[in-house]
């Protein structure tokens, strides 16, 4: 690497860098985000390719399927054109020591000039020993070309960026690696076990091995789990809201509204809240746990520990389904009190809802459940003390934050029926601190889960006909709504076929907020024997006594979501087994979803779905917006979250000076 001047500016422009004018540095800017030279030295590689070993051109066959460099002469070459923009260039080559080779190119016709007879070139590629020795699509190393004896790196591509022009533009920024700082003290680095900054960037793009680059991986997720730490202080709101030390007394009157006791988890998670509302210090806290934890009555008497001392409560759900139930369980428990509570959701009459905004101006309504009708700007809150979030992810930052923003240093609690690791709970919630409920509340049955091919659903269909006549209910979910394989194809199958005459109702996004609730009720009630669904089925819809759930094309759902969904049955007291039957279209898929006919432990599931998906994924990096995490693994970091716990980092954090 050579010694350049001192001053290399890291925040320099992309355009700094020898190859890459406006165009380019504009492709980076909207693939990647990147626009300085620091923010591509930290581009994470998506894998590692081992070095070519160098062979001399002898014995060609023993070298199959590895990756080698060799020199040969060109003696030939033809080319197959099978379309507009689909060819296979073969050139044909020998050795010095007299082995006969071909070069597969594909799509690469363009490069036939590149190829004179008499030539000779020195490739890289992969052998494959078919119809003679070939090397596939191999890299043709220039004469000036430093040959590469580290791991190759494969950079993540956009149609807009490929990875070879990542690959060149990294190699121009190589003498930027010496002149990177370490902001970090050397007894974190040594705590957590990982190499300094400018190491760690020349580990990440060239790395001698495996361990070297994971060593530089770590380096680098543990800057982002600081940032994530950094953010999550920074947002503390400045005003502190009034402590509220409610006595005993309350509390106990509080949980006489139950119809049931708490059981030691939800007392132990209670006892934590009480402690931080007396603290005067903004609670930010993340519920959760198992379906069927009971985390509803957690919510339930927390909110009302804040309106007895006269703040309101403003409750956010992700579905009208969700919000009216939890509308009628408050409304329930709260008979004969005076607290009032009120819905807003999206199809309210003109009328009612203009009541419940002069409400909860005027502070006559203490409690507000809703769905995105909260959001709005003409919902004021006389003093909004709690904000609680189910299912937080289903929502946007800015709505979340414009709901916080009602009140005045407002209580927030995120509640999610998804049971994940602590390290993944970190990573997806990182601005809260978790609390968690691993046993079902309130409930009898177990489950058994079994997994089946989709050709079987008539006979068992037919075989479940008997029980649902005898008074069993079913769920049939089926993950959208369209298509021959959709929602409404599958309704119109059963109820022509083998269920012809039984009661059953159908809900999906597409219909108005109150026919779905009036379809649910009708199930509860036991007017209906089928409910018909999509996954809104899956948050938060809580029927007593549902014994049967299927579950078509099993195979399009993640293990989370269909433990998730199998949660809806066996609940309540007085509760018989459920039984939960996975239809699998995709004998590929059989193995995955096996896994769920052992495993009843949500975390446990979890976990495995997080194994499967890969972090990327379970992150939303790709799926749901930006989270800050490229190197962080929540699969293998454990140990450097459990790093912000250690009181010499804390205190360095509070004064990094």
């Amino acid at each position: 690497m050579t010694n350049l001047d001192p001053s290399l500016d890291l925040d320099a422009a992309l355009t700094e860098l020898k190859g890459i004018g406006p165009k380019r540095a504009a492709d980076f800017a909207s693939a990647f985000g990147i626009e300085k030279i620091g923010q591509l030295l930290c581009l994470m590689p998506n894998r590692y390719e081992s070095a070519a070993v160098p062979i001399d051109g002898q014995d060609l066959q023993q070298y199959q399927g590895q990756k080698v460099r060799l020199t040969a002469t060109v003696t030939g070459l033809s080319l197959w054109i099978r379309g507009r923009r689909k060819s296979t260039m073969t050139v044909r080559l020998i050795t010095e020591h007299g082995q006969k080779l071909a070069a597969l190119f594909f799509n690469q016709g363009y490069r036939k000039n590149q190829f004179p007879e008499g030539r000779v070139v020195q490739l890289e590629g992969q052998i494959l020993v078919k119809n003679g020795v070939q090397i596939l699509a191999p890299k043709v190393i220039q004469e000036d070309e430093e040959v590469q004896s580290f791991l190759q790196p494969i950079y993540p591509e956009r149609e807009s960026v490929g990875r070879s022009t990542i690959a060149r533009a990294v190699q121009a920024a190589a003498d930027y690696f010496n002149h990177v700082t370490e902001p970090l003290p050397d007894f974190l680095l040594e705590k957590a076990q990982v190499p300094k900054l400018p190491q760690a960037l020349g580990q990440l793009h060239r790395p001698r091995d495996l361990h070297q680059a994971e060593q530089a991986r770590r380096r680098l997720a543990l800057g982002e789990v600081l940032n994530l730490e950094r953010r999550r202080r920074a947002s503390r709101p400045s005003a502190k809201p009034r402590p509220m030390a409610a006595e005993d007394h309350l509390w106990q009157r509080i949980l006489q509204r139950l119809p049931f006791e708490l059981n030691d988890e939800q007392k132990a998670v209670l006892a934590t809240f009480r402690h931080e509302l007396a603290a005067g210090q903004p609670m930010r806290r993340l519920l959760h746990g198992e379906v069927g934890s009971g985390k509803t009555a957690v919510a339930f008497a927390l909110a009302l520990a804040v309106a007895a001392e006269g703040g309101q409560v403003a409750l956010l759900a992700p579905t009208e389904i969700l919000a009216r139930q939890h509308l009628a369980t408050f409304r329930s428990w709260l008979q004969g009190a005076r607290l009032k509570v009120v819905g807003l959701l999206g199809d309210d009459r003109a009328v009612q809802r203009r009541e419940t905004l002069a409400a909860l101006a005027t502070g006559r309504a203490q409690i507000a459940i809703g769905t995105h009708a909260l959001f709005s700007r003409d919902v004021v809150f006389q003093d909004l003390r709690l904000v609680v979030l189910d299912e937080q992810h289903r929502f946007g930052v800015r709505q979340k934050a414009a709901l916080v923003a009602k009140g005045t240093a407002p209580h927030v609690l995120t509640m999610t029926a998804t049971p994940i690791p602590r390290t993944m709970a970190w990573a997806q919630y990182g601005s809260l601190d978790p609390c968690i409920l691993r046993s079902r509340a309130g409930t009898s049955g177990s489950i058994r889960t079994s997994v089946l091919s989709q050709d079987c659903w008539q006979a068992q269909a037919e075989a479940q006909r008997a029980r649902i006549e005898a008074g069993a209910q079913s769920f049939v979910v089926v993950p959208h709504i369209d298509s021959e394989d959709g929602l409404l194809a599958w309704h119109q199958r059963y109820l022509q076929g083998p269920w012809r005459g039984l009661r059953a109702g159908l809900v999906h996004g597409r219909l108005a907020g109150e026919q779905t609730a009036n379809i649910v009720r009708d199930f509860r009630d036991g007017k209906l024997d089928l409910l018909f669904g999509t996954t809104v089925v899956e948050v938060g819809l809580d029927i007593p006594g549902v014994e049967l759930m299927t579950i078509l094309h099993a195979e399009r759902l993640g293990l989370a979501s269909l433990h998730q969904l199998r949660g809806r049955l066996a609940r309540g007291n007085a509760s018989k087994e459920g039984f939960c039957q996975l239809f699998c279209a995709n004998p590929d898929s059989f193995e995955r979803l096996k896994f769920l006919e052992s495993a009843a432990d949500g975390f446990q599931v979890a976990a495995l779905d997080l194994r499967q998906r890969g972090p990327g994924a379970m992150l939303g990096t790709r799926q749901h917006g930006k989270t800050g995490f490229q190197a962080f693994d929540p699969l293998h970091d454990d140990d450097l979250v459990d790093l912000l716990r250690d009181k010499e980092l804390r205190n360095w954090l509070a004064d990094p000076e």
